[in-house]
């Protein structure tokens, strides 16, 4: 399936595809609709409209809010990833595209004994953006035990203790590719300028890398299918980024734990201490670092913005 034509598609630009296109990559849940990612999406492209139709005005401080907020989808990391990942599985040969990009990034040899690239994406492909994967359950019962070493204000603390073991939400993933024919699954982080986040409510510790890499290690059986159907076992963890931090490491925190992590799974274990050593060795291997600029390489026009320049240094995160 080709992107819509221009007058049909989201943003000609940064979402050359239709709203159902786009629909039809967000998982089914046992409720709510599916459709409601779609007012984000939809919303910001209006902005991006009216600020071409109708140039800001004022002061040079209210038009820089305003050329920030209009043109957001330059740099919002929902809107890449979309079109770039549904640019390769919507491509004439989505199972070679996929089968190569997993291997500039992930190297030569898939998980679990599976054979290939090829043989691990099997017959069918799905990619769900914005899908949840529920908080891992060994992690919230460490937490409820060490909620005076890591929560420091004390009303976050009153807060945690009151909230029994919802002391983690699900995280919500950027992309998921997940392959039911084989169990097979990546999960995809995304980053156009900004960093990972460095905790969340309840845990100061909790970095968004180990987040996502904990809860891909735990089986989803209660989960609408095909998530369902993901394996740990076979399940990778991809960052997304500009190629300018993978040149240049230290210029984000990702830049310096995902490495880490390759290297190390007694560091991840440090970082996941409800997890055991033997269960992370596997793990480095299942680590990958992509960039926006190696996906425009392997399908040129997968990231449709690099052909219009590179996006506006005005627009700051």
């Amino acid at each position: 399936m080709n992107p819509a034509p221009a007058d049909g598609v989201i943003h000609p630009v940064y979402l050359p595809f239709t709203e159902q296109q786009l629909a039809d990559h967000f998982a089914q849940v046992a409720s709510g609709d599916p459709g409601d990612h779609l007012a984000y999406y939809r919303a910001s492209a209006a902005r991006a409209a009216a600020l071409e139709a109708s140039p800001p005005t004022g002061t040079p401080a209210e038009k820089r809010r305003a050329i920030r907020w209009g043109r957001q989808m330059e740099k919002d990391e929902r809107f890449w990833v979309a079109t770039t990942l549904m640019r390769l599985l919507h491509a004439p040969n989505p199972v070679t595209l996929l089968a190569e990009t997993l291997r500039s990034c992930l190297g030569d040899t898939p998980p679990d004994s599976l054979s290939s690239w090829e043989a691990a994406l099997g017959e069918k492909q799905f990619v769900y953006f914005e899908a949840s994967l529920p908080s891992p359950t060994g992690y919230r019962h460490q937490l409820a035990r060490q909620l005076n070493e890591r929560i420091l204000v004390p009303y976050l603390r009153e807060a945690a203790k009151q909230s029994g073991q919802a002391l983690e939400g699900p995280t919500k993933t950027d992309a998921l590719l997940i392959c039911p024919d084989t169990g097979f699954a990546v999960v995809f982080e995304a980053k156009v300028i900004s960093d990972i986040s460095t905790g969340v409510q309840f845990d100061v510790l909790r970095n968004q890398i180990a987040r996502t890499i904990d809860v891909m290690l735990d089986p989803n059986p209660h989960l609408q299918p095909p998530l369902s159907e993901r394996r740990p076992e076979r399940t990778c963890f991809v960052l997304i980024t500009p190629e300018i931090f993978r040149e240049n490491l230290e210029g984000r925190l990702y830049g310096w734990l995902l490495p880490a992590y390759q290297r190390d799974p007694g560091l991840l274990q440090r970082h996941l201490p409800h997890r055991q050593l033997a269960d992370l060795e596997s793990v480095p291997k299942r680590l990958g670092w992509l960039t926006w600029e190696d996906c425009n390489r392997l399908y040129p026009g997968a990231c449709p913005w690099f052909q219009h320049g590179k996006p506006e240094a005005e627009v700051s995160d």
